[in-house]
């Protein structure tokens, strides 16, 4: 079998593990085994292919003009392969004129490079539209707290705004700042306490998280911000620098701010409520009892009740708010131990407890055993009440995906009752406040859990606790 070696080609060109191609009059006149390969034909039947039929369509007219004619120097052409696979796969040849006019290229597989770039271009893309258009001062800086890109928003929050310097100098437009410090923007206190967060966070690598800060704007306006920063690293896992978001949250912070003062106010007002008229219900028990003493009368028993009565409503509207203020720091909360701890608490009379939970949660461990008092004395009053009980009602407490559940054996909720059974003032017995079940929802929701009833498998009342954050075990004890 003949070579297909063109005399443009040398002989080393066989053993070369860079492709090489030889085009006399754009057919393939000498191709070695890695062009051969890299082309996916065998070198000798390679001879005498018309190149372009090589070239995938789209990029055919490009190349043919690329390839025009002799080329002065070197030519780089940039082409997919036309792969009946549809495989696709980047070519970039390198062509200058050889001897006789042939043209000889080197061709290098740039697939992974070109997809590389293309998913650059991409992710630039994303970023340019995000730092454009995201509402928040978004910002990146170099390890000498330069600026190197930020958004726009940060420049201009509004149409109107921009940032003046400490110099009078004003900013208008993103790369108005780039390589700008925060001395160059700002005053120097701002811009000292800026600069000492990025060095904690460069230096020592510890991120600023949601740290909100108070100022007043120039109108004399109180402002509040929530800052987080982040270091930056490299592909050698080396600092270079950090990512900042800075995002306005007066409005967040006005609502909990009033909402604090709110809950201050209901709380002193529930103290001073539940304070000033146990003093009076003292006086008129205390009285009642003499006149109990001296007179037999059919109304005593029912004023007596009353007053007992007044007394339990004062305690649990107590309990009502002070037990709905949000779980700021919960603990690990092993839930059998609370269960069985809320268990003693309660007057169970005959009454089993089945405990079959083996999670831990994250809660208030005082607020949790209260939740579970509550449920287990609804439970064991409404099933000892029910005409076919003998107060033995069994309550169990299990494990569910998200959470858990308590569930009896008992005569169930009213189905006219089921929708508003967790609102203050229902209840089914005479003797109730109806702030039993109220409660144990004002609890659930301070730990931002999710209660609702559930389908009991064999009758009674099954209530559920969902979006319960669960504490995995850890033979170190640690969680």
């Amino acid at each position: 079998m003949a070579s297909n070696r063109s005399s443009a080609a040398p002989e080393a060109a066989d053993s070369a593990p860079t492709a090489l191609c030889v085009l006399a009059e754009g057919s393939i006149s000498y191709a070695n085994p890695a062009a051969a390969a890299l082309l996916g034909r065998d070198a000798d039947a390679l001879a005498g292919d018309r190149f372009l039929d090589h070239v995938a369509p789209a990029d055919r007219e490009r190349v043919d003009e690329a390839l025009a004619g002799p080329i002065e120097g070197e030519r780089t052409v940039r082409f997919e392969l036309a792969d009946p696979e549809k495989r696709r796969t980047t070519v970039e040849g390198e062509w200058t004129t050889g001897d006789e006019g042939a043209l000889v290229g080197t061709l290098r597989d740039v697939t992974g490079r070109v997809e590389r770039e293309r998913r650059l271009e991409r992710e630039s893309e994303m970023l340019d539209s995000l730092l454009e258009h995201i509402p928040m001062s978004v910002y990146f800086k170099d390890r000498q707290s330069r600026h190197e890109r930020v958004s726009q928003h940060m420049i201009c929050p509004d149409p109107d705004s921009c940032i003046v310097g400490p110099d009078g100098k004003h900013h208008h437009h993103p790369a108005d700042i780039h390589g700008k410090t925060d001395f160059d923007l700002y005053d120097p206190e701002f811009a000292e306490a800026a600069v000492e967060d990025d060095r904690q966070v460069i230096e020592e690598e510890e991120t600023v998280y949601d740290r909100v800060d108070e100022s007043t704007t120039p109108l004399g306006e109180t402002f509040f911000s929530s800052t987080t920063k982040v270091p930056r690293y490299d592909d050698e896992g080396e600092v270079v620098g950090l990512v900042g978001v800075t995002m306005d949250v007066t409005d967040r912070m006005t609502y909990e701010r009033e909402l604090e003062r709110q809950n201050e106010r209901l709380e002193e007002f529930t103290e001073v409520l539940s304070h000033d008229l146990r003093n009076p219900l003292t006086v008129a028990r205390a009285n009642l009892g003499a006149v109990a003493e001296d007179v037999d009368h059919s109304q005593l028993e029912p004023a007596a009740d009353a007053l007992d009565r007044i007394s339990a409503l004062i305690e649990e509207v107590r309990t009502f708010v002070i037990e709905g203020r949000t779980v700021e720091d919960p603990d690990v909360a092993d839930l059998a131990t609370a269960a069985e701890d809320a268990w003693e608490s309660v007057d169970t009379e005959a009454a089993e407890l089945a405990v079959r939970a083996t999670h831990r949660i994250r809660a208030d461990y005082d607020r949790l055993q209260r939740l579970l008092e509550n449920v287990f004395r609804n439970a064991v009053e409404h099933g000892s009440k029910s005409p076919d009980s003998d107060g033995a009602v069994t309550v169990t407490v299990g494990d569910l995906e998200t959470g858990f559940y308590v569930a009896d054996d008992g005569p169930g909720v009213p189905e006219d009752l089921r929708d508003e059974v967790f609102e203050r003032g229902v209840t089914t017995s005479d003797e109730g406040t109806g702030f039993g079940l109220a409660i144990v929802r004002n609890i659930a929701e301070a730990h931002d859990w999710t209660v609702s009833l559930g389908d009991p498998d064999d009758g009674g009342a099954r209530i559920e606790f969902t979006d319960v954050v669960r504490v995995e075990d850890d033979a170190s004890g640690h969680f």
